[in-house]
C-alpha cells in the first residue's frame, strides 16, 4: 500500500509540473544560434554523405580557416603514402673496414633504453680491436629546431626543438624539491646534461611552475618562475640535442665497456657498409602519439623524415651534399603532390608545418572533409584514427564508441574536428567542423563541438 502511494505521489508531481524543453536540440541553426558568439566568431561545418558524396549540410565551408591539430591526419596520410605502412624508423650500426658507421633513423620515440639495446647488440657483432673510427650519420632530416611561421610561445618549452639527434623526446628530467622543514628550495638535476638555472620560485600552497628561457641570449640559462607547494618533477628541452645524444652514446659505451676512446666523427654511410645492430620503431607505432596524442614533436619529425623519402624518389637535390634532403619544405611539397593526384583542388588548403602549430596554416572544412572522404575511400586511414573517448577524445561523445574515427584541434579560441562517423540512421557520413575566434573557455568550445557532432549523428 505505500509503495501505491509513493508511486501515485510521483505521478502526481510530474503532472503538475510544466513540461521543460528537450535539453539537446538537433538543429544546426538552433544550436548555432543559442551560442554566445562575439562579432569575430566563426562556426564553419562541412558534412558529406560517404555513399553518394553529396553535402548533407554546410556553413562557412569555403571560408579558410586555421586547422589547429587536425592537420595532423592529413600530413600524416601524405607521409604514409611516401613511406608506406611497414617503414620502420630504424636506428643502426654498420661496418666497413675499419670504421663503425652509427645511422640514425630520426626516431622520435627512441629512448635511452633502447639505445642500451643497440650498444649491447653491437658489442656483441664486432671486434673492437679492429675498429679505429666511430661516425656518426646524421643527414636523415634536417637540424633546423623549429618550422618557419612557429611564434616564439609555440615552442620551447613546450615542444623540444627537431633534429636529426633524437632521444627521450630530447627532454631532461629536473626535479624541484623542498627541504625537509619546507623553507628551501632545492634543483636537483641527475642528469649529465645539464641547465644553469635563476630560481625565482616561492613556496606557497600550490605548484604553479613557468618554466622561461631567454631568446635574446645563446646560453643554457633558464628562469623558473611561480609557486611550488611540494616536490615536483619537469621534464625541459634541451637546448643541445646532439649534445643529448652524444652522451647518452658515450653512456651506454661505457654501461658495455665498449674500448672506444676517441671522439666521434661526422660522415655519411657509405653505400657497401655491412648492418650489424639496429633498434627501430614501426609505423603503428609512431602513429599513435600523433593521431591519438596529438604530439608535435612527433609528427614534425616523420613529416621531415617522410620528405626526404620524397625528394629522393622524385630526383630534388640539395644545394650541397652535407644538406638533408629531410627538410620542412620537401615535405610540404610531398603533402601538394598527393592531395593534388587524389583530385583535390589545393587553392582551399595552405600548410606550413606537419603539426598544425602554426596559425599560418589554414583550410576550408569543404577541403578537409572532401580529403578526409577520398583517404577513406582510397587508404586504410580509420585504423590509425581515433575513437569515441581515447586519446585527445577521452571523456567525448561515449555514445559514439566504435561510430566514430576522428582527429581534433585545438588552439587558444579555436577548436576543430573532422571525422568519419555512423549515424543514427547507420548512414555513414564524413564532417568537419571549425570554430574560430570563440571568447569563452576551451570546455565550453568543446561542449559546442559536440553538440554539433550530435547534429550531424542525427541527420
Amino acid at each position: 500500500m505505500f509503495k501505491k502511494i509513493v508511486l501515485l505521489t510521483i505521478f502526481m508531481c510530474f503532472s503538475l509540473c510544466p513540461s521543460f524543453p528537450a535539453i539537446f536540440s538537433y538543429d544546426f541553426s538552433k544550436v548555432i544560434s543559442e551560442q554566445d558568439f562575439d562579432g569575430s566568431s566563426i562556426v564553419a561545418i562541412s558534412v558529406i554523405d560517404n555513399k553518394n558524396s553529396k553535402t548533407l549540410y554546410s556553413k562557412n565551408e569555403n571560408k579558410l580557416l586555421n586547422t589547429a591539430s587536425v592537420l595532423k591526419l592529413f600530413t600524416f596520410a601524405s607521409a604514409l603514402d611516401t613511406l608506406g605502412p611497414d617503414y620502420k624508423f630504424e636506428t643502426s650500426f654498420y661496418v666497413y673496414g675499419n670504421s663503425l658507421y652509427l645511422k640514425l633513423g630520426a626516431d622520435p620515440l627512441l629512448r635511452k633504453n633502447d639505445l642500451d639495446i643497440l650498444v649491447k647488440k653491437l658489442k656483441n657483432s664486432v671486434n673492437f680491436k679492429t675498429i679505429k673510427y666511430i661516425y656518426i650519420d646524421d643527414n636523415i632530416i634536417s637540424s633546423t629546431p623549429y618550422p618557419d611561421g612557429w611564434c616564439v610561445d609555440d615552442f620551447w618549452p613546450n615542444i623540444a626543438p627537431l633534429s636529426p639527434y633524437i632521444i627521450d623526446g630530447n627532454k631532461v628530467k629536473i626535479l624541484i624539491n623542498l627541504s625537509q622543514n619546507k623553507d628551501f628550495i632545492n634543483i636537483i638535476q641527475a642528469d649529465k646534461y645539464k641547465f644553469s638555472f635563476i630560481n625565482e620560485l616561492k613556496i606557497a600552497d600550490i605548484n604553479d611552475i613557468s618554466v622561461q628561457k631567454n631568446y635574446a641570449s645563446m646560453q643554457n640559462v633558464i628562469t623558473l618562475k611561480g609557486s611550488i607547494k611540494e616536490d615536483f618533477l619537469l621534464e625541459i628541452p634541451v637546448s643541445n640535442p646532439k649534445q643529448l645524444f652524444i652522451m647518452r652514446l658515450e653512456e651506454a659505451f661505457g654501461k658495455y665497456s665498449i674500448p672506444y676512446s676517441d671522439k666521434f666523427y661526422f660522415n655519411n654511410t657509405p653505400i657497401n657498409a655491412k648492418k650489424i645492430a639496429s633498434v627501430f620503431h614501426t609505423m603503428d607505432e609512431v602513429s599513435a602519439p600523433i593521431l591519438k596524442n596529438s604530439d608535435n614533436f612527433c609528427a614534425e619529425v616523420l613529416f621531415r623524415v617522410a620528405g626526404a623519402k620524397y625528394a629522393q624518389k622524385h630526383n630534388i637535390h640539395a644545394q650541397n651534399a652535407k644538406q638533408s634532403l629531410g627538410t620542412t619544405s620537401n615535405a610540404i611539397l610531398m603533402f601538394y603532390n598527393y592531395f593534388e593526384k587524389l583530385g583535390l583542388d589545393m587553392k582551399h588548403i595552405k600548410i606550413v608545418d606537419g603539426s598544425g602549430v602554426s596559425r599560418y596554416n589554414a583550410a576550408s572544412t569543404s577541403w578537409l572533409s572532401e580529403a578526409l572522404l577520398l583517404l577513406d575511400k582510397n587508404t586504410d586511414i580509420k585504423q590509425y584514427m581515433e575513437g569515441a573517448d581515447e586519446g585527445t577524445l577521452k571523456r567525448r561523445l561515449r555514445y559514439l564508441k566504435g561510430n566514430i574515427w576522428a582527429k581534433t584541434g585545438t588552439h587558444k579560441g579555436l577548436s576543430s574536428l573532422v571525422g568519419i562517423m555512423k549515424t543514427g540512421k547507420e548512414n555513414y557520413v564524413t564532417f568537419a567542423i571549425i570554430i574560430q575566434s570563440f571568447s569563452k573557455t576551451t570546455s565550453m568550445l568543446k561542449a559546442f563541438e559536440d553538440d554539433l557532432v550530435d547534429c550531424i549523428f542525427n541527420l
